[in-house]
């Protein structure tokens, strides 16, 4: 056994002493790194959890509510009913921003349809509250920006809803406006990976004022695509006059390697027997993981190694809630999807320790022993340095 005062006058046993306690602190630092990311894991799952039940309850709220204003009639509030018959867009859409902040949109949803069937012309009313969707000014910035164009957002989309509710008679002067309204909406829309709220704004105006025919099917296939997930895509898919070419339509999503946005389409217009869902769910799964194992090959970071792991998880948890969502009887269950998703991130987890413990966090030996040798070397360049003092 090397004696405490051998190890503090032999350099080279002090720096490999020294380095080992470095190492071990390094690899519990490793260790705690990767404990706290499972607890981010968990926690996200968590999270999740909460977010479904969230939305469930909000499901079933709003089926309450339209099942109790269907036998009662919602008597709009003074307020609301005094700024439709005075044909005040921007007020109406201001005090709906303020009432729609504290609770859901669609519990006041009654009241609006009401209050704009007192309106004189409420397809015009409509038209001018919803032409704020796209701010002229704004004296908000940053995250105060956003927040605001997401409320006045939300109170276009449920004004729109409303409209297309009660479903007014609507002159040529109104439908040329909104016309022109549109075409200047999808001029500001940038492709596929624009803001949903965005395209579904534009699908819902149109579908408000019955401007099918404005846009080329393409242009309309396109925008749908971008928003086929919604809930209320079918719904505005019929309102447009697109029956008849449902089938192009999924063919298209299916084409573009949007499978599980096809089998949505595929169950919410009765065509199971034309488009079966196992093959594009299975489609969808090797897809995934045929871009992971090619993202993962190419990617130079090791952020881009994780977004790849990611990306395969989400795909996996997109093929989980289409199988509930539709009730897909097939090999595809909850349970060997959830295993796949534990056999991604224990890879993951397996690739992080090892990135971890290859890493040097220190100096190499060679290296220390390098350092000491210039050391020794400026001793004796120096020679005050060499004295011991008296």
């Amino acid at each position: 056994m090397v004696s405490v005062e051998n190890s503090s006058t032999d350099p080279n046993l002090f720096l490999t002493n020294r380095l080992g306690d470095i190492r071990a602190y390094s690899s519990s630092l490793a260790s705690f790194t990767l404990q706290w990311r499972d607890l981010e894991e968990l926690f996200e799952s968590i999270q999740l959890s909460v977010d479904d039940c969230f939305n469930d309850i909000q499901l079933r709220q709003k089926q309450i509510t339209e099942a109790l204003s269907s036998s009662v009639p919602s008597q709009p509030r003074p307020e609301l009913k005094y700024l439709c018959l005075n044909m005040d867009g921007k007020g109406l859409r201001s005090f709906l921003i303020e009432k729609t902040k504290a609770r859901p949109p669609f519990s006041i949803g009654d009241e609006v349809s009401a209050a704009l069937l007192s309106a004189p012309d409420p397809a015009m009313l409509v038209l001018d509250a919803v032409d704020g969707f796209y701010p002229r000014k704004s004296k908000s910035k940053g995250k105060d920006k956003r927040s605001e164009l997401v409320d006045i957002r939300r109170t276009c989309v449920l004004l729109l809803e409303q409209l297309m509710k009660i479903s007014p008679r609507i002159g040529p002067a109104v439908t040329a406006k909104a016309k022109k309204l549109a075409i200047e909406w999808k001029a500001k829309i940038n492709g596929e990976n624009d803001n949903s709220s965005r395209v579904l704004g534009l699908l819902l105006l149109l579908a408000a004022y019955e401007l099918g025919c404005v846009f080329q099917l393409n242009v309309l296939f396109d925008l749908f695509e971008m928003v086929a997930l919604h809930h209320q895509a079918s719904e505005l898919y019929r309102r447009l006059g697109l029956m008849d070419r449902v089938s192009d339509f999924i063919q298209n999503l299916i084409t573009k390697r949007k499978q599980i946005e096809a089998i949505k389409f595929i169950y919410e217009f009765g065509l199971v027997d034309k488009f079966p869902p196992f093959p594009l769910l299975r489609a969808h799964l090797q897809d995934a993981k045929r871009a992971h194992k090619k993202a993962t090959k190419e990617a130079d970071s090791r952020r881009s190694k994780d977004e790849a792991f990611d990306k395969e998880i989400a795909a996996v948890k997109a093929v989980i809630s289409c199988v509930k969502d539709h009730k897909i009887e097939c090999k595809y269950t909850s349970k060997n999807l959830g295993k796949r998703i534990n056999q991604l991130k224990a890879l993951k987890r397996s690739r992080e320790k090892e990135i971890e413990g290859g890493k040097d966090c220190t100096r190499t030996a060679p290296q220390a022993q390098q350092q000491h040798h210039n050391k020794k070397k400026r001793l004796r360049a120096d020679p005050a340095a060499n004295s011991n003092p008296k």
